[in-house]
């Protein structure tokens, strides 16, 4: 064996990542040699027990660290003879150039179960023999009898929704929209949290409405910035979400809650609360709503829950409102199609919805653990949505970060759709239910972690 063999063959890591599963970051920092030269096509590295002595791992780890670099392109292995540096491993820029894009910017749930149950329920209503009931026209706001159900599924402890005053629309962004119109005008103020859901921006743009942002803290809108900006601006609405609020998943004290519903009270405020994500909690908040029914409207949605495509949302509004959201809803889209709320229907009083949700916890909690474990400092989250809060060392913008996480195939979401003003989140929405399984996950997210170990590109800067 030649000197030069030698040497290559007693190859060791500059230094480990301390975070996350220690074989990833015996790929990472092989890769890294690999990409910078230090490792040369055809290199040999040294055998699985001895690196793993060398480094205080067990040889179970190296193997499968060896295994995931293979399956990466970056070594080969051959029986007998040993791991070699592969002739298909490329650079960073060349191998993100040809990589399938890893989409970590839209909030999409995992697979699961979902098509499976949703179409053993197709077909049990396309095996009604009269299906004439749900085709015709109905109440504006749905099949009396589907509300109901679907009222009490809603409901939670002393939280009681009255069907005559929940309506179900096509999905969240609908009932959003019918709220606005019934509470704001154009060129009117709406206040905001800093960093608000995308979508409420788009509508307030679609309809000329100022977007007043409110300062927040851990638990989401501060009661003293909410007042201060309430008095400043002459706002009259607060668009909120209380509970595991997009993008920065901060969710209200009971504490908090009631301070925001004495100051709506005291300012003459209006509340839109946005709950689509509550159900990730087994013991539900109670909502703004249940505090102040008679000036908050409050919105949830199955597409969270169920499949972004089972466009399905609910709207509860105050009773002075009831007919004027029937005209609205009229005006916009006449009715939900019966077929929709009679499979939503089926799916609660089955289970199967129940059996869903509980899913969608269990599949939340174990891609949260995983992205918890590489960031060290995001926050810890008992019961997590599908996206995480990261925050960014103070050399990275926002904008920057995402634009250098473009260039490894990894899309984020941009900070620009949730910022309301000006100032740069010093964070990223990371979201975590896009990747095909936890592997993938794993991989992307500690690509992520070697971007913000690096020092942002000098060509990015935020205007």
């Amino acid at each position: 064996m030649g000197s030069d063999e030698m040497k290559l063959s007693g190859w060791l890591p500059r230094q480990l990542s301390t975070s996350g599963p220690r074989y990833l970051a015996l790929v990472s920092a092989l890769e890294q040699d690999v990409n910078e030269g230090r490792l040369t096509d055809g290199s040999r590295l040294p055998p699985h027990r001895k690196l793993a002595q060398r480094l205080g791992l067990s040889v179970g780890t190296v193997s499968k660290a060896y295994q995931e670099a293979e399956q990466r392109g970056i070594v080969s292995g051959h029986v007998g003879q040993g791991t070699f540096v592969s002739r298909r491993a490329v650079g960073r820029d060349e191998a993100s150039a040809t990589r399938e894009p890893v989409n970590m910017a839209l909030n999409v749930p995992a697979d699961g179960r979902e098509t499976e149950i949703l179409s053993g329920l197709l077909a049990e209503v396309s095996a009604v023999r009269d299906l004439a009931p749900l085709l015709n026209y109905h109440a504006l706001g749905g099949i009396r009898q589907h509300r109901e159900i679907i009222a009490a599924s809603v409901s939670g402890g002393s939280f009681i929704v009255d069907p005559a005053r929940l309506f179900l629309c096509n999905g969240a962004q609908h009932a959003i929209d019918v709220v606005v119109r019934l509470v704001a005008r154009p060129g009117d103020a709406i206040l905001v949290d800093t960093l608000t859901y995308s979508g409420f921006k788009a509508i307030a743009k679609a309809y000329h409405l100022t977007l007043v942002p409110v300062a927040m803290d851990g638990e989401g809108a501060h009661p003293d910035a909410l007042e201060a900006a309430c008095r400043t601006s002459g706002a009259k609405v607060f668009y909120c979400m209380p509970t595991l609020q997009s993008p920065t998943a901060r969710t209200m004290s009971l504490a908090r809650r009631r301070r925001i519903a004495e100051l709506a009270e005291d300012l003459d405020l209006t509340i839109i609360e946005d709950d689509v994500y509550g159900f990730f909690i087994p013991e539900r908040p109670a909502p703004l709503t249940k505090l102040i029914p008679d000036r908050s409207f409050y919105i949830t949605s199955y597409s969270k829950c169920v499949a972004p495509g089972f466009r399905l949302g609910t709207l509860t509004v105050p009773s002075a409102f009831t007919e004027r959201a029937e005209l609205l809803l009229n005006a916009s889209a006449w009715f939900v199609a019966p077929m929709l709320s009679e499979i939503a229907v089926r799916l609660v009083e089955s289970g199967k919805m129940s059996e869903l949700v509980r899913e969608r916890r269990q599949q939340a909690l174990d891609r949260y653990r995983v992205f918890s474990s590489i960031f060290s400092a995001a926050e810890r989250l008992e019961f997590p949505p599908f996206y995480g809060w990261l925050p960014l060392p103070p050399e990275w913008s926002a904008i920057s970060f995402a634009a250098a996480a473009g260039r490894h195939s990894i899309n984020v979401t941009p900070p620009l759709m949730s910022m309301v003003d000006e100032t740069d989140p010093g964070a990223i929405r990371v979201c975590l239910g896009g990747p095909k399984d936890l592997t993938e996950l794993s991989n992307a997210l500690y690509t992520l972690n070697q971007v913000i170990a690096s020092p942002p590109p000098n060509v990015f800067s935020v205007a």
